[in-house]
């Protein structure tokens, strides 16, 4: 569905910024854009949580466990990671920078949450070893690292923090799911609980 509405979205938009078509056809050019650029968004934003819904919906105990926390983690990497390229790219604008900083200021929420809502045996892969320290090292590179470099004004150094950040991230989760999933204790522990 997103493709089928970001694709002409984009044609849409390109024709409403050369001005194309004038007259009856350039205002329906005109609405047809803002509506595709709508849908692009809203599909967009409920592709990017797609992962995280994924993999929390399966029998791997450190997904399943933190089902409600990885649709929320994966969006926002996708939107701090895409606020991150743009702003490298030189787009400088206020509402880019406030995606950034929300996108930061929730993984940093996540993080935390993550760390402190633990489920024993169940989930150490996600604290433990290298899986534990991949997830740790991609949430502290998009969260509050980034959180930080944003607000003293180095926005370079906080969208190169998220974007690798995010892409660590992703790496311990999936790395996470394999050690877990091998992991008998952990199996017979979550089924426990």
């Amino acid at each position: 569905m997103f493709g089928a509405v970001a694709v002409p979205g984009a044609i849409a938009v390109e024709l409403w910024q050369r001005h194309v078509f004038d007259g009856a056809f350039g205002t329906l050019i005109t609405i047809a854009a803002v509506l595709l650029v709508i849908g692009s968004a809203f599909w967009g934003m409920l592709l990017s949580t797609y992962t995280g819904v994924l993999i929390g919906v399966t029998t791997i105990p450190a997904w399943f466990l933190h089902r409600v926390l990885l649709p929320i983690h994966f969006g926002t990497a996708g939107l701090g990671s895409a606020a991150g390229l743009l702003e490298l790219l030189g787009f400088h604008i206020r509402p880019l920078w406030l995606l950034g900083l929300i996108a930061a200021a929730t993984e940093t929420v996540l993080w935390i949450s993550v760390e402190t809502n633990r489920h024993g045996v169940a989930d150490r892969a996600l604290h433990e070893a290298h899986s534990g320290w991949l997830i740790r090292a991609g949430e502290i590179l998009s969260g509050p690292l980034a959180l930080i470099l944003r607000v003293v004004g180095f926005v370079p150094g906080a969208a190169i923090s998220f974007l690798l950040g995010a892409l660590i991230g992703r790496f311990g989760w999936m790395e996470a799911g394999r050690v877990c999933g091998n992991d008998c204790e952990a199996v017979f522990a979550s089924q426990q609980s």
